[in-house]
This record gives structure tokens, sequence and C-alpha cells, in this order.
């Protein structure tokens, strides 16, 4: 019978196996800075940048013909990727298909056709009044803070077929829906689902005192 041959592990393979999970480990640890460092790169990159996460703004532009204020306006919000709101941003409304801006809006908005645009104040806030015509009940005007996308929206406003002016023309549309088409979007200006008293005081408000203007083209 031959002896059972017995033999000890290699120290060199034991001593590399430890290198090994010693080179890991060490690349581990000097991944962790490294990851900390990028990620703070990007929200360092982007700090002062409009974040569309971070911001806000209404789903439904309301407008009319003489620049009144309809309920509180249309409000959007600029804020960063680290939540802080930017002051002096220049946010946009632009307008397409049959929904048109006025040439003239309500100081200190401008008005270069077909955007209306607007500066924040010190908390990030912009409150819009916008002189527009026409309506569009899927999203259609493009709300942007310099230049970054945040929202694309609905639209509504007394100026129902976009002529320049809110008349009686108008009144007759408005009448249409408000007798016989209540669920109708375009003649809902107080958001509440229906088109009805409270849209009829929105309208006459415009209608009594309205201030015609021209639309872009």
């Amino acid at each position: 019978m031959h002896a059972k041959q017995w033999s000890l592990p290699s120290p060199r393979g034991a001593l590399g196996h430890i290198d090994k999970e010693a080179m890991m480990s060490s690349r581990a640890l000097h991944f962790v800075p490294i990851a900390f460092a990028l990620s703070l790169f990007v929200a360092t990159a982007h700090a002062g940048v409009p974040d569309p996460t971070r911001s806000s703004s209404e789903n439904v532009i309301v407008g009319d013909s003489n620049g009144l204020q309809v309920l509180d306006g249309y409000r959007v919000t600029v804020r960063d990727i680290a939540n802080v709101p930017l002051a002096n941003s220049h946010v946009t409304l632009t307008f397409a298909g049959t929904v048109r801006p006025y040439t003239v809006q309500v100081a200190p908005a401008v008005v270069t056709c077909p955007t209306i645009m607007k500066m924040t104040d010190a908390a990030g806030n912009v409150v819009f009044q916008p002189r527009f015509g026409g309506f569009a009940n899927a999203n259609a005007v493009q709300v942007r803070a310099d230049g970054v996308l945040l929202n694309t929206v609905l639209a509504r406003s007394t100026d129902l077929n976009a002529d320049g002016k809110t008349d009686v023309t108008d009144l007759v549309l408005f009448r249409q829906n408000y007798l016989f088409a209540p669920a109708s979007q375009e003649t809902d200006y107080d958001e509440t689902g229906l088109t009805d008293l409270g849209d009829l005081a929105i309208f006459r408000s415009v209608y009594f005192f309205d201030v015609p203007g021209v639309t872009c083209p």
C-alpha cells in the first residue's frame, strides 16, 4: 500500500487570495468617494437650472381679450433640482394651433408672437394675465422656464373665435354651451368641470368692459 500523500495549501495561493480580497476592498473604498463626488458634480451642474419635477404650473391657461386677471391668474413657480426658487427666470407661454396671443400684453409681460414672456420674482413665482383668443381642449401651449419645458397645457379664452375681441359672436357661442352643452371645456373658465353661473360672471365681466386687440398671425 502506498502512504496517502498530504499536502499543505500553497502559501503563494493563500496570499494571492488575500491579495485579491484586499484589492477588491481597496477598489470599493475608492469607488465610494468617487461616486459621491460625481453625484455632487451632477447636482452642482444642475443648480440654478429649472427642474420640471420641482417646478409647478397649472394645467389650464384661462385668458381673455382685456387682460383682466381671471380668478388668480395663470401661475408658475420655478425651482431647480435642489428645490431652490429661481428668481428672474424667463417664463414663456408659447401658443400653437388656433390659440393665438394678442400683440399687446399686460405689462411687464411682453410678446414675441406666438410667445408671451414674463420673469419670476424673488420667490420664483410669476403670474400671467394673458390676452389671447381661441381655445384648445388638448394640450397645445408650451410652458418653459429659461428654455426648459415645464408643461404643455390646455387653453381657453372669452374671445372664443380668436378675432381680437369678446363680443356678441362669443356670447352666442357661450350661450350655446351654457344652455345645451354645459360639459364643454372651452367655456369652463373657473375650472369646475361645468359651464355654469361662475363662468357666466367671468364672461360678463369681460364682455361689458372689453378692450379689443390684435391677435398674432
